[in-house]
């Protein structure tokens, strides 16, 4: 707990994030668990408190900008798509606990941590869906999220397919990318129009600026997602549907 000094505790004030000795003290537990399991489970080449608490849940955190906006979102449903050591979601989660969380983690190995850190930190309203994201996008989960957050998943064209469908109408999707992706969203577009959002919106984040700068892409869904989307598994990755 020593590590977690007077600047991290500027960090989170920047982001207007409230905080006690319990949330702080279940970070830094957490931090420890990926610490002690990350060549076991292979989350993050990182190490280190502060390489790990800027990298990881600083700019987890940052997604709450955009989630605090309207505050009754802390009242929907999340899921957290390709979630690994559980970025960004649980660092959330740690400073929101009554949001209701899924995360989607296809590898097993994953999800035998991500239950080590439920138990540890005691988190409820929680749950793991060990399941590739195309397949969660053609079960009975489909279009059941109100946002889908995910973090270095994939190129935009990929991730909305993967995406898209799992959130309702009126719901969103909101990703991050460190440098502007003006490729990425371009050639995303014709493909998120079919999926269901109308346009791409694109929001810099600079804030702490001890940080690098992040862009953080959100997807409004404004219509029904069709019901050959998403492709079967492997395909929104292997032959990515792009603008022309």
């Amino acid at each position: 707990m020593e590590e977690i000094n007077k600047n991290f505790h500027n960090q989170i004030k920047d982001l207007e994030i409230s905080f006690d000795d319990q949330k702080l003290s279940n970070l830094y537990d957490y931090f420890v668990m990926i610490e002690k399991s990350s060549k076991e489970f292979n989350l993050t080449s990182l190490k280190g408190w502060s390489n790990i608490s800027n990298e990881l849940f600083i700019r987890s955190l940052r997604y709450l900008i955009f989630l605090k906006k309207d505050s009754s979102n802390m009242n929907y449903k999340f899921i957290d798509v390709g979630t690994g050591a559980g970025i960004p979601s649980i660092p959330i989660k740690i400073f929101y606990p009554e949001i209701s969380l899924s995360l989607c983690e296809p590898s097993q190995k994953k999800c035998s941590f991500l239950e080590e850190v439920i138990k540890n930190l005691n988190l409820s309203n929680i749950n793991i869906e060990n399941e590739r994201a195309e397949n969660l996008g053609q079960s009975s989960k489909r279009e059941s999220y109100d946002f889908v957050l995910t973090r270095a998943l994939a190129k935009l064209p990929t991730l909305a397919e993967l995406t898209l469908p799992l959130v309702k109408v009126g719901g969103k999707v909101i990703t991050a990318k460190g440098k502007f992706p003006k490729v990425e969203i371009d050639e995303s577009n014709y493909i998120s129009e079919i999926l269901g959002s109308k346009k791409t919106l694109v929001e810099k984040v600079t804030i702490p600026n001890s940080l690098p700068t992040d862009h953080f892409i959100i997807w409004e869904k404004y219509k029904s997602t069709p019901e050959n989307f998403p492709r079967r598994n492997g395909i929104p990755k292997k032959r990515p549907i792009v603008s022309e």
